[in-house]
């Protein structure tokens, strides 16, 4: 978790040090984008603890109008961890596939909140973003991540 945290206070200070002539507003409609992403997943089963395995992901996604985006994302394990509890459980992630209509919420030309995540842009064709994504629930377990990102414009 120490690590998401460095992550997200490292995007957030390169923003905010983010040179006056970069000017670009948010992503054309009809604009295509690409990007990487590090995620610290949250599996947290009842009674046994959580496991905190991270993953790596790649998406590529376009911009249907400056409030809507279409995405389709990739991502595979990089750690895993355990979960206790009745003895120890390997937990990994083996593979992410999704495809994703993203609501798109521009503040001012930098910034643009999505669902429960934010893109700082930080140049013509690059923005870092943050995000929180609860997966999965159900009363014996639950799936969230944390992901720090960076995304490329063409």
């Amino acid at each position: 978790m120490k690590s998401i945290a460095i992550a997200a206070a490292a995007a957030i200070s390169t923003f905010a040090l983010a040179p006056a002539h970069a000017q670009q507003n948010q992503p054309a409609p009809g604009s295509m984008y690409a990007g990487v992403s590090f995620s610290q997943v949250s599996y947290e089963e009842s009674g046994r603890g959580t496991a905190k395995p991270t993953a790596i992901g790649v998406k590529l996604g376009k911009v249907v109008n400056q409030n809507f985006a279409i995405e389709g994302r990739f991502g595979t394990g990089i750690t895993d961890d355990d979960v206790g509890g009745g003895g120890a459980q390997d937990v990994s992630v083996d593979f992410v596939l999704g495809a994703y209509g993203k609501g798109i919420l521009p503040l001012s030309p930098r910034i643009a909140l999505y669902g429960i995540g934010a893109d700082f842009v930080i140049g013509a064709t690059t923005s870092l973003n943050v995000e929180w994504a609860r997966l999965f629930a159900s009363s014996d377990y639950k799936l969230d991540t944390l992901s720090v990102g960076v995304n490329f414009k063409f």
